[in-house]
């Protein structure tokens, strides 16, 4: 079986398909994964084969650019902030995915997919929530195809309540992210449907109690299985700490903008460490440390260091509530201590945290260095809140393996393609 993952070119979405691809390659799968010029090296890197198509990606990154930074944040608990994220997270997509890229009135990357797929004529195709030109080059060539989530299906969320909202006899071009795919559709004979938008189906990381589906679509489990890189482990790693260890993070995707949209900056969380009997490792580069302002003695900060390699180690964490970093935390049984910075499932992350018990959320008024170090405390001595983060691990360790799911995904192939043959 041939499987072409298809990702928005940014290691946080990357690195989801990782484990995966190499689960399949493994059980003897041929695998690419294709994604704008940019991210060749750090694909390659991960032990698999690159794929670039369309043109280097500038402003059309959908964390960067002109978009505010909390602008595609979706809040479960508010009914109405949907609006608000579709306002922002629509044209985002429409220019990642559908821009004329040559001059000539060609659509750019859904053209090289087309291309792509209907040269190495892929069995399925995998594709990132963002990217659903790959969804059309998937139908364009015959194959099976379905989202890999990486996250809250935000994208899933949406479109439910657009449908709602235009009601069902609304005609398909009404939404705008349907209007600026017609001409593609058009022009490789493909008709509409709402698999292009969310897939056949979806696999989906999220633990069932903070899950966002979309009613009617089919949802399979697949557990976090993370994947952060590969580096020579430091020596001073290999010592067990003598005091509680904590990691500060603010993940990989928006390094340097993440920490200035906190509920509380980086001089007050050093504050904060500086009274406390904790060893801090602190994942930050040198923007941020120049932010940080005065390093407590008990912080140590290094600019990279594998999740997989640190976190073993540590009895607690505090991030930003990134859906990836979640992802890594969660499967170490580590209780948690959230410091917001909403940018896409952060607010998702934080309600689902405090509803198990697993962790705390740093007080969105009035937070002090001395109130987030009650909070830090907490965390790491009240037994309820390792018994919570316990909790949370047995619900992700529960759901299926990456390679558990490779028998679905070769039948789901196997099923389209006798269906078209």
């Amino acid at each position: 079986m041939r499987v072409l993952f298809v990702t928005v070119p940014l290691a946080s979405h990357v690195y989801p398909s990782v484990s995966l691809a190499h689960a399949l390659q493994s059980a003897g799968h041929e695998v690419r994964l294709a994604s704008k010029p940019g991210v060749e090296d750090l694909i390659t890197g991960c032990g698999l084969h690159a794929v670039t198509v369309g043109m280097p990606a500038d402003e059309d990154h959908l964390h960067e650019g002109q978009v505010p930074i909390d602008a595609l944040a979706l809040d479960p608990q508010d009914e109405e902030s949907w609006r608000s994220v579709r306002r922002y997270l629509t044209p985002r997509i429409i220019s990642a995915n559908f821009r004329a890229e040559d001059g000539r009135g060609r659509g750019g990357v859904i053209d090289d997919l087309v291309t792509y797929c209907r040269s190495w004529q892929p069995d399925l195709v995998l594709w990132d929530p963002a990217f659903p030109a790959a969804a059309i080059a998937a139908r364009a060539s015959g194959a099976e195809h379905g989202r890999l989530l990486w996250a809250l299906d935000t994208v899933g969320h949406i479109r439910h309540r657009t449908r709602q909202e235009l009601g069902e006899d609304a005609a398909p071009e009404q939404d705008p992210l349907v209007a600026a795919m017609l001409p593609a559709l058009e022009r490789y004979g493909v008709d509409f449907g709402e698999d292009l938008l969310l897939g056949r189906w979806s696999l989906d990381p999220v633990p069932a109690g903070g899950r966002l589906s979309a009613p009617g679509h089919t949802y399979h489990p697949m557990r976090i299985v993370p994947y952060t890189g590969s580096a020579v482990e430091p020596e001073w790693l290999r010592t067990p700490p003598t005091r509680p260890r904590v990691c500060l993070t603010y993940g990989a995707s928006v390094r340097g903008y993440a920490p200035r949209f906190a509920t509380v900056p980086l001089p007050v969380l050093m504050e904060a460490f500086a009274g406390m009997d904790i060893e801090v490792v602190a994942t930050l580069n040198d923007e941020e440390i120049a932010e940080a302002g005065t390093i407590p003695d008990n912080v140590r900060t290094v600019d990279y260091l594998p999740f997989t390699q640190l976190l073993p180690t540590c009895s607690a964490i505090v991030y930003q509530g990134g859906d990836g970093t979640f992802g890594c935390a969660a499967p170490q049984s580590l209780p948690q201590l959230i410091n917001l910075s909403p940018k896409w499932g952060e607010l998702a992350v934080a309600q689902y945290v405090e509803s198990r018990g697993a962790g705390l959320v740093v007080e969105r008024e009035g937070a002090t260095a001395e109130s987030v170090r009650d909070q830090l405390h907490r965390v790491l001595t009240e037994p309820a809140f390792r018994k919570g983060a316990e909790e949370v691990c047995r619900e992700i360790t529960a759901m299926p393996t990456p390679h558990a799911i490779v028998p679905l995904l070769e039948k789901l192939a196997e099923k389209r393609a006798h269906a078209t043959a």
